[in-house]
This record gives structure tokens, C-alpha cells and sequence, in this order.
């Protein structure tokens, strides 16, 4: 049987899983949503971003240092032409539960074409919450639709027919 300590450390830990997943949501929904405020806000003030492999294909990697930074990538980005879809999340929390490692595959669609590659982040608790500290998004793959002239059938806004403008419900332990 385990002993009462044993046990609020596994609820510990279960806890932090959870709180990172959720900021980890927290990003998709805002980038997707175009919530640039709200997905800076998911970073510490001196988080580290590499985009490895961008633009996609490019080969060259983009080191940004700091909220103030990491907006100059996501701030100019077309909000609304596109979804993240991420998918085989794990998440690992240090033996001394003052990080966690998160990685997961993502998909990303727009009008024109797919990509895809993976999330890889440290996060740590910060701000009374779990924030991402360092943040790496490799693009690996991707394909356009050849010819393609026309608009999309339909693109509204992420937010247009959801609850919260289309904000996720945030866990707070």
C-alpha cells in the first residue's frame, strides 16, 4: 500500500500533466484563433523559440529570445487561414516537479496546402501557472495543392460560431 506521501506526489505530478497540456491547448487555440496576446502570455517573459526549418522548407533555423521577440514571429502571421492540429502528446515531469518536457506531432492546414512536424518545449511553473520556457517547432513535411486558384468554400474566423470567442477552457490546479 502506498504511503500518504507517495500519493500526493503522484497527484502532484498528475496535476502538472495536466496544467501543461493545458497551456500547450491554450497555444494551439490562441495561434489558431489569432489571440496574440493571449499566446504570448503562454511564454515566460525570457522564453526561448527556435523555428527550425523556417519558412517551411527553408532549411535555416529562427532563434527568437523574449515575449517582445517570439512576437515578431507570430504576430504578422494570417490569422484564420489555417488550424493546428496536434496529435501523440506526451508530456514528462522532472523527478524535483520544477519542469516538464512536452512533444507532440502537429498538422497544420491552410487554404492552399498541409505541413506538418513536431512540438518539443520545456515548460515550468511561472506566473502562478505552468508557461512554456524554451519552444522548439520543427517543420518536417508539407505539400500544395497544385493549380489551386479558387478560395476556400469556407473560412471564418475560429471563434465565429464557438463559446469564449474560441478560447479554451484553461485548467488551473
Amino acid at each position: 500500500m502506498a504511503d500518504a506521501a507517495g500519493i500526493l506526489a503522484r497527484l502532484e505530478r498528475l496535476e502538472i500533466v495536466e496544467a501543461v497540456r493545458s497551456t500547450f491547448h491554450e497555444y494551439t487555440h490562441y495561434l489558431d484563433g489569432g489571440f496574440v496576446d493571449d499566446l504570448l502570455a503562454v511564454f515566460t517573459p525570457d522564453a526561448e523559440m527556435t523555428a527550425a526549418n523556417y519558412p517551411p522548407g527553408s532549411g535555416k533555423d529562427v532563434v527568437l529570445r523574449g515575449r517582445d521577440e517570439i512576437r515578431t514571429i507570430y504576430g504578422p502571421l494570417p490569422f484564420g487561414a489555417f488550424r493546428h492540429h496536434a496529435t501523440n502528446s506526451t508530456v514528462s515531469v522532472a523527478d524535483d516537479r520544477r519542469s516538464a518536457q512536452l512533444s507532440s506531432y502537429f498538422v497544420t492546414a491552410s487554404p492552399y496546402g498541409l505541413g506538418g512536424g513536431l512540438y518539443q518545449g520545456t515548460l515550468v511553473p511561472s506566473e502562478g501557472r505552468w508557461l512554456i520556457s524554451q519552444w522548439r517547432v520543427a517543420s518536417t513535411w508539407g505539400w500544395r495543392i497544385q493549380g489551386q486558384t479558387e478560395p476556400p468554400y469556407l473560412q471564418e474566423a475560429l471563434g465565429s460560431h464557438a463559446l469564449r470567442d474560441g478560447k479554451p477552457v484553461v485548467f488551473r490546479p
